[in-house]
């Protein structure tokens, strides 16, 4: 049996809806990540857990979630930066 032959314009088409999904899923990965690193570093700063127990509870080494810690408050930082209007009126 012979493959049938594609219309290049559907070709195109399912490749743009494709690399689309793909940016979409990639946005909400990172979202996501950001958010859980949110969560840990919001149950840590307000002393709620130490860094130890939690990371006991995500089964992650403290000198990783440290990493993560900081690369979060990064993120969070620049975040900030972009969803801030500058007022220079």
């Amino acid at each position: 049996m012979t493959p049938k032959k594609t219309d290049p314009r559907t070709v195109t088409a399912a490749q743009e809806r494709l690399a689309a999904a793909k940016t979409t899923r990639d946005q909400r990965k990172t979202d996501a990540e950001f958010d859980f690193w949110a969560d840990v570093a919001a149950a840590i700063d307000s002393g709620e857990v130490k860094q130890t127990e939690a990371c006991e509870a995500i089964g992650y080494k403290r000198e990783y979630v440290r990493r993560q810690l900081i690369e979060h408050r990064a993120q969070a930082e620049a975040r900030a930066k972009i969803d801030t209007p500058s007022t220079t009126d």
